[in-house]
């Protein structure tokens, strides 16, 4: 493969290029990879209101 990264800043930005490429590939085959990612942001958004409205709750008692 290639050179490999030397530092966590280069690591970071090797990978953020592989996942976007996959992701680039992932679109170009499926056309409704886009909707289902939305899909499962919106449900990981929501969750993550869930855990910080808990957290809140539980603070102010």
């Amino acid at each position: 493969m290639g050179r490999k990264p030397q530092n966590s800043a280069n690591l970071a930005a090797f990978l953020h290029i592989i996942d976007t490429s996959r992701l680039i590939t992932v679109l170009q085959n499926d056309a409704r990879a886009i909707v289902q990612a939305a899909a499962h942001a919106e449900r990981a958004v929501a969750f993550l209101h869930k855990l910080a409205d808990r957290d809140e709750e539980k603070n102010a008692a």
